[in-house]
């Protein structure tokens, strides 16, 4: 009993060690961070409104590796991470991406500005059908501009904390690019981080009380056989 007993304790030790590792990163570590994102449709080519149109809105995630892939030599103030996997929904019509050549650049007090920039490459989704005349256009890449006053971020890291969409009051731009220069462009309504949800941190505490719980019983019996 006692040897099982052990063994728990140190299986929750390691688990809750892993988990309190994922939570307590910060943006200079490895870490993955996840991204939902929504805005408004404002502009459809006339060719894909068999598909899009201006009533609709826009939504989606991406995960994005905290690493500055930009490196020593890289230009001051502007931060380069890669996106590890991106989903995205305009009404019904939905697209994927998980092309290593997709980025978020993040410039900090360049040139007066703030910068948060998405572009997305590599995007596979379901061709869009024009009937005028008759032709399929394929997604090719989706991309988002927002720029704003060099108060909004500290420094080039990736954000755990977005700024409000509305700081970003210099430019404000979300775009969908098939081939032959169709587009579906809109606005930015949220982009924010999405936190670990609570019942994994509350897994995290259970499993932390029982490491505590585990160390007093061994102290106890270490003082009776002493």
């Amino acid at each position: 009993m006692n040897h099982i007993r052990a063994v728990f304790v140190m299986f929750a030790f390691t688990a809750s060690v892993l988990l309190g590792a994922s939570i307590a990163v910060t943006p200079a570590t490895a870490a993955i961070i996840t991204y939902s994102f929504s805005g408004a449709v404002t502009g459809v080519s006339p060719k894909l409104s068999s598909t899009f149109n201006t009533t609709q809105t826009m939504s989606g995630l991406m995960t994005v590796d905290s690493t500055n892939t930009s490196g020593p030599v890289g230009h001051p103030g502007i931060g380069t991470y890669t996106i590890q996997s991106f989903s995205l929904d305009i009404g019904t019509y939905h697209a994927t991406s998980t092309g290593t050549t997709s980025q978020v650049i993040i410039t900090d007090r360049v040139n007066g500005l703030d910068r948060l920039n998405v572009t997305v490459n590599d995007l596979s989704g379901p061709p869009v059908h024009s009937t005028h005349p008759s032709a399929d256009f394929n997604p090719s890449n989706f991309n988002i501009q927002l720029r704003g006053p060099a108060s909004l971020f500290s420094s080039d890291a990736l954000p755990t904390t977005v700024p409000s969409i509305s700081s970003f009051n210099n430019f404000n731009q979300w775009r969908l690019a098939f081939n032959g220069g169709k587009v579906v462009v809109g606005t930015m309504a949220s982009l924010t981080a999405v936190p670990l949800p609570a019942a994994v941190i509350l897994f995290g505490a259970g499993l932390v009380a029982l490491v505590g719980l585990g160390a007093g019983s061994w102290r106890q019996k270490k003082h009776h056989f002493a």
